[in-house]
């Protein structure tokens, strides 16, 4: 049997229907992560997961041993209908406004810097933006045309670097600047603890860009629940976490 167009169109605002009664019939009293079985679904990235959700794990299995997370895919910087449908509880990494009935926080904040092996021909402690420009670049892209950050902050200059190679995950690039004489803006997150093991140098970036930060998105339907409100919290002091470990690496 195969669901009809009609069944199709229902079926997201049906779940969704469900889960606000479902979260309506929830006990308003405090949750107790301590004795609760529930599940949650998040997605985000994999530079997020990498930062955050070693830490998260951990404060799980102290705190709610029964709680079970399924960690989704999601690439992209805008918000799309998966919250709204109940599909995810809550959506961690970049975004570009957010839709109505969404809400959202400021995880923490991470810079770019310019990550090439050890070794590089033209790479030597130090990189000038004319140098930097010549050079075969790495990017982190979902769309076969899209510009980075990067990439528009040189327009701005009248300039361009040259885009070798589009790959769809972050935790791609070290491994692949490592064995290569590619080069990459990349987060500091993902490429200062994987520097040494795989002989990286990290310099600071030939031109001011900006910082990207992560959020944390959920849908308005579930901001009363306590059960959410309970998870969003360990979220944000998660996210205090990392913002703190950014800013010591930093000094």
């Amino acid at each position: 049997m195969a669901p009809t167009e009609r069944a199709l169109a229902l079926a997201g605002p049906l779940r969704a229907a469900l889960l606000a009664l479902e979260q309506g019939l929830e006990p308003s009293a405090s949750f107790d992560p301590a004795a609760a079985r529930r599940d949650f679904t998040i997605a985000t990235n994999d530079f997020v997961a990498f930062a955050m959700l070693p830490r998260l794990l951990a404060r799980l299995q102290l705190e709610a041993p029964q709680v079970h997370l399924q960690v989704r895919a999601w690439q992209e910087h805008v918000v799309p209908s998966d919250l709204a449908r109940g599909d995810a509880d809550l959506m961690l990494g970049f975004n570009r406004g957010l839709p109505a009935g969404h809400q959202g926080t400021p995880l923490f904040d991470d810079r770019f810097v310019f990550v090439a092996r050890k070794g590089h021909p033209l790479v030597r402690g130090k990189i000038k933006l004319a140098t930097y420009t010549k050079l075969a670049h790495v990017l982190v892209s979902q769309e076969p045309k899209a510009r980075g950050i990067v990439d528009e902050v040189l327009a701005q200059r009248g300039l361009e670097r040259d885009v070798a190679l589009r790959v769809s995950h972050f935790l791609l690039v070290p491994p692949i600047i490592a064995a290569t004489d590619y080069v990459a803006a990349l987060s500091e997150i993902v490429a200062r603890p994987m520097a040494a093991g795989l002989s990286l140098q990290l310099l600071p970036m030939p031109l001011e860009v900006p910082t990207a930060t992560v959020h944390m998105i959920w849908h308005e339907r579930t901001s009363a629940s306590p059960a959410h409100a309970w998870l969003r919290g360990v979220i944000e002091e998660v996210g205090k976490g990392v913002a703190a470990s950014c800013r010591k690496a930093l000094r």
